[in-house]
């Protein structure tokens, strides 16, 4: 028995060392911690969590912005060398995490943003920031029938030659037929209160347009047999993002239903990028 405590007590100062090495705040690290009540800055109250992030309409969270504004005074070192450290409380919904983490990829000012949800500490996720710009968000725009779009090529027709709008769709469709060829654009939906289909997956697994396929699996296990599989396939292997998942989640649900799962698709070593739905 007395071993038996001795672990247990082992086991906490590990936690405890760990929450406080990641909620500790630093010259170069801000702490930002959510429960469903208030948020804090450094340990600091900057608001209410209902007014903010459930009536606030907005995805950006103006006292957080204010509070990073500061720093756009201070050019005594480089703004990317600021990391910020995220908790949020199990009982949060994925509005408020969702929230968070959009207004500060609205600043500039950050290099790096970690996140843990409920006590987690141990296991921070890096999150990213999904750069507009990038090839693989070019990609993403997906049609309702499937066929992958590049929404930085299309463009009004008005006043254009025959010739110009025939070079003009030629020209769409090999974009699309690059972007078919070289991402798979996973796409994960997670669902807890669908319990037939809570998790559904669709990607482009055959590298062609049409090649898009969506699996619906009714328990864990058998998502997490699928997710081996494809890591697995060859085919697969040499994708552009192969490392890069869109994980899609309920607004009012919360982050504690679902944080294992981020958690388990970190350690396979994906990249999640966010989107968010309504019930």
């Amino acid at each position: 028995m007395k071993r038996i405590l001795l672990l247990a007590l082992l086991l906490f100062l590990a936690g405890c060392h760990e929450e406080n090495a990641f909620m500790t705040p630093s010259e170069n690290v801000v702490v930002i911690d959510v429960n469903s009540r208030e948020y804090f800055i450094n340990g600091q109250k900057v608001g209410d969590s209902f007014k903010d992030f459930l009536q606030n309409g907005d995805w950006r969270v103006q006292p957080i912005l204010d509070f990073f504004s500061q720093f756009k005074q201070d050019r005594s070192k480089p703004l990317d060398e600021k990391e910020v450290h995220v908790h949020v409380a199990g009982n949060c919904t994925f509005n408020a995490f969702g929230k968070v983490l959009t207004t500060l990829n609205f600043e500039p000012l950050v290099g790096k943003v970690l996140y843990v949800i409920d006590k987690d500490f141990s296991s921070p996720i890096p999150a990213v920031n999904p750069a507009m710009d990038s090839e693989v968000q070019r990609c993403r725009n997906v049609s309702k029938g499937n066929i992958i779009k590049v929404s930085h090529m299309f463009k009004s027709e008005k006043g254009m030659t025959d010739d110009e709008i025939l070079q003009k769709r030629l020209d769409e469709k090999q974009q699309e037929a690059d972007c078919a060829e070289n991402f798979m654009m996973i796409n994960l939906i997670l669902n807890p209160y669908d319990k037939m289909s809570p998790f559904v997956v669709s990607l482009n697994e055959l590298g062609f347009l049409g090649g898009n396929r969506t699996y619906n699996f009714a328990s864990e296990d058998e998502f997490w047999q699928f997710v081996d599989e494809i890591r697995s396939r060859e085919s697969l292997q040499n994708k552009k993002d192969r490392d890069q998942i869109l994980v899609v989640v309920n607004r009012e649900a919360p982050v504690a239903s679902s944080s294992h799962i981020l958690r388990k698709l970190s350690e396979y070593g994906y990249e999640i990028m966010f989107g968010f739905t309504s019930m």
